[in-house]
């Protein structure tokens, strides 16, 4: 499963999750979580790994009838010269030269082979829950999740700023990390954001439960009893 399709498929089990009043158990971001946050990201050039769309270079620094340009498929392969079709998504620059630099070694002398990438694919940050427009935003340097929010037209008004789930995929498809902010202080006063987010990270505004008690209580008692019906009531339940 290539990396996009992960995140969606983790946030769509974190939305049927919260959909079904399961309670969530992601543990609050803490200081010491952003050093390994920052190593599981794909930035864009710092340990990158290669990504569908991608553009790149390879050079045979002895061979230079061997260069060729191309760009990575939507099944993360590429064609390469005496080599054929090879899987390349999920491999740095340097594991694709070695790997090109076996493949090639019984054929060519001294097969040298320098990796580049010319053109990134376009980035995404998936935002969904309680905001007003959820999809997806392009992804920048240092954008963080309240921009990112923002960008999504904002908090709906059942949002949950106290727990905002994170969930950042890094360049393995069989771990991810998620975390839960607290926004509150960064709507309140400006307070800078702990962390930025990174390439095709999932953003989930959970709903309070103060929506959640309204929504029981529209469907099961104002909607169905006539004398409340048509009648906006507000339940007082503390948000979890």
């Amino acid at each position: 499963m290539r990396r996009p399709q992960l995140v969606l498929a983790i946030g769509l089990a974190i939305l049927v999750s919260a959909c079904n009043s399961a309670p969530i158990t992601i543990p609050p971001l803490s200081e010491a979580d952003i050093p390994e946050m920052d190593a599981a990201a794909n930035f864009p050039p710092e340990r990158y790994r290669l990504e569908p769309g991608d553009a790149i270079q390879i050079r045979y620094t002895h061979h230079p009838e061997m260069s060729q340009d191309d760009m990575v498929r939507p099944d993360g392969k590429i064609n390469a010269k005496l080599v054929g079709p090879i899987e390349v998504a999920g491999l740095t620059k340097n594991e694709l030269a070695k790997m090109l630099e076996q493949r090639t070694a019984d054929q060519l002398k001294d097969p040298e082979v320098v990796i580049s990438v010319t053109r990134f694919s376009d980035k995404l940050v998936y935002v969904a829950g309680e905001v007003a427009r959820p999809g997806t935003v392009p992804y920048r340097k240092g954008l963080t999740p309240l921009q990112a929010i923002t960008a999504s037209g904002g908090f709906r008004d059942t949002a949950h700023y106290e727990s905002v789930i994170l969930v950042r995929t890094g360049g393995s498809e069989d771990k991810f990390i998620a975390r839960k902010l607290d926004l509150v202080q960064t709507t309140n006063t400006g307070m800078q954001e702990p962390i930025a987010l990174a390439p095709h990270d999932f953003i989930f505004l959970p709903r309070t439960n103060i929506a959640d008690a309204n929504i029981w209580m529209r469907q099961h008692v104002t909607d169905m009893i006539p004398l409340f019906r048509g009648m906006a009531i507000s339940i007082p339940v503390t948000a979890f």
